[in-house]
């Protein structure tokens, strides 16, 4: 990762650092080599892939609570017993992590290593026993939390280059949401094109007083077939629609729009991949209650929202000790194939 991951850490990038030019340079990779050739294209995307760093940034300095991922540990952690249906459990994810198996059997490892646990992160509503008032009712909706499909891929040897590294896949899937804002665009383009096309094609079949069968675009009835009052509406619609498609431009400027595009992706990127912090109160059965209520056990971690798609997150520190023995089991590596 080298130097890279240094913009991520507990202070702001400064504006003049070296390092700007190197998430330039991987924002127009990974999105579209192509913005490379648009004219001073440095300049005019560096205040979005700024506000980009600093939200990944922020979002993995959010990672400050580490928990000691163990089965010793996990009848006393509320998050561990809230994300883990039991402590054999913890082991048997732990045996199927291939990324921390590595780590920790690299030259040089340590005893202990720090890791971004990531699992999805569903709340749905169910019928259950609660307690109003001094009265057990049964029966009552209630809306209950869980957590499944347990990964780790970010592992380091400390805190704070664990958050660095979580930065880095942060900004990535900061990336991954203007890839798709660039091609939702594109994909608009195509759509106006295909009808401004058509009803190019049906008023020059006006012109002749002819028509087709079907009628693709404007629904009527056959007495306003070919006449004047269609015939201006028809205009008036490819009139927008040149307009519309003016805005992507073409050649050089629909590079320049491109660009416009994504670093206005980026400067909204909270909007495409939101990152914030969780707080819930959670009973024995991870049913939600009131932050009044005195039952219960508060859980903290790091929800990140893309689309389709929940992931919860949480620093977690494991030891050498507590991995299972043998490393990875054959039946640990058919589960992940």
């Amino acid at each position: 990762m080298g130097l890279f991951d240094r913009l991520f850490g507990r202070q702001p990038a400064a504006g003049g650092d070296p390092l700007l030019g190197k998430a330039l340079d991987r924002t127009v990779e990974v999105v579209e080599p192509k913005l490379a050739l648009a004219r001073d294209w440095r300049r005019r995307l560096a205040p979005g892939v700024q506000a980009a760093i600093e939200i990944a940034r922020s979002g993995a300095q959010c990672l400050r609570e580490v928990h000691d991922l163990s089965v010793a540990n996990w009848s006393s952690d509320p998050l561990l017993r809230a994300a883990f249906a039991s402590a054999d459990s913890i082991t048997d994810v732990l045996a199927r992590m291939r990324e921390l198996q590595r780590f920790m059997r690299a030259p040089g490892a340590g005893s202990e290593a720090y890791a971004v646990l990531g699992m999805a992160f569903e709340k749905r509503k169910v019928l259950g026993a609660a307690l109003v008032g001094d009265e057990v009712r049964h029966e009552v909706e209630r809306t209950q939390v869980s957590f499944g499909d347990h990964r780790i891929r970010v592992v380091a040897a400390d805190a704070e280059a664990m958050r660095r590294a979580a930065g880095v896949r942060l900004f990535n899937e900061l990336l991954l949401g203007v890839t798709r804002e660039l091609a939702r665009a594109d994909e608009r383009r195509k759509e106006l094109n295909v009808e401004r096309a058509l009803l190019q094609a049906r008023l020059r079949m006006l012109e002749h007083r002819e028509d087709a069968l079907l009628a693709e675009l404007v629904g009527r009835d056959d007495t306003g077939a070919g006449s004047p009052a269609e015939h201006a509406e028809m205009q008036r619609r490819l009139d927008e629609l040149n307009a519309a498609m003016a805005q992507f431009g073409g050649g050089t400027e629909g590079l320049d729009r491109q660009l416009e595009i994504v670093r206005d992706a980026l400067l909204s990127a909270r909007e495409l991949v939101r990152i914030e912090a969780c707080r819930l109160r959670l009973d024995a059965m991870n049913a939600l209650l009131d932050e009044s209520q005195p039952a219960g056990r508060t859980i903290e971690f790091v929800q990140v929202q893309a689309p389709g798609i929940t992931r919860a997150v949480a620093a977690v520190r494991l030891q050498r000790a507590d991995l299972p023995e043998g490393g990875l089991s054959i039946s640990a590596v058919e589960r992940t194939l």
